[in-house]
């Protein structure tokens, strides 16, 4: 599977060297440079007039190790997406589903206690070339729906039918029950592939920008 980490600004007026160098400190796979050295690299880009070195310092010291996405791109998966951070596991889990090992796939990045707008994201793939007709696939949606509800011990707030890339999908947001966590979930089926994406969050914060730019970065490749 490729891997690619990248940072995401909002705007471009940064050098290219300084989108490396905070790639470098960012990265989940590099250790954390030593202070002094982050210290004379930006004071060299200072010299050389690129960018002022006081506000870069000061943007470094209030970022956290989690900043930053982490892209995703599986060939085999057929999929693309962007988490909004850069703490992402991949696992695989076996299930019996009709006498059959079966192999789910998984991308997660759990941000309890890491001060973050949620607290988890999660793409869950799984290969059922078996499943072909639209019946097959609305029964896929509905058998899923009931396993999320009943297994999180979840009232469901919301269902609604929706498409990606010509893929069949359904949206559901649910609550669980006795607390105060909000799950947000899109699925979707395309050639022999079930996907389910997921974001847990907290009341009153179903709608940050960074559940939208996860769902939205979610590609169903050819």
């Amino acid at each position: 599977m490729a891997k690619k980490r990248y940072l995401h600004f909002m705007t471009n007026t940064f050098s290219t060297l300084f989108l490396v160098l905070l790639t470098t400190l960012l990265s989940c796979s590099e250790p954390a440079k030593d202070t002094s050295e982050i210290d004379a690299v930006l004071d060299k880009m200072d010299k050389d007039g690129t960018i002022d070195s006081t506000d870069v310092k000061e943007l470094l010291k209030s970022m956290s190790e989690f900043e930053g996405t982490y892209a995703l791109y599986n060939p085999k998966g057929k999929f693309k997406i962007r988490f909004p951070v850069m703490n992402v596991e991949e696992s695989t889990t076996t299930q019996i589903i009709d006498n059959e090992e079966i192999d789910i796939f998984h991308c997660a990045a759990n941000m309890q206690g890491k001060n973050h707008v949620n607290l988890a994201y999660q793409l869950d793939y799984i290969f059922l070339p078996e499943i072909k007709t639209k019946e097959e696939i609305d029964y896929l949606f509905k058998e899923q729906r009931d396993y999320v509800v009943s297994g999180t011990n979840s009232t469901l707030e919301f269902e609604k039918v929706i498409s990606k890339n010509g893929a069949p999908g359904r949206h559901l947001y649910l609550t669980v029950d006795d607390s105060n966590l909000k799950l947000n979930y899109k699925m979707y089926f395309k050639n022999g592939i079930f996907y389910k994406l997921t974001v847990i969050t907290e009341n009153g914060n179903l709608f940050n920008k960074e559940i939208t730019r996860f769902f939205d970065s979610f590609v169903i490749t050819k």
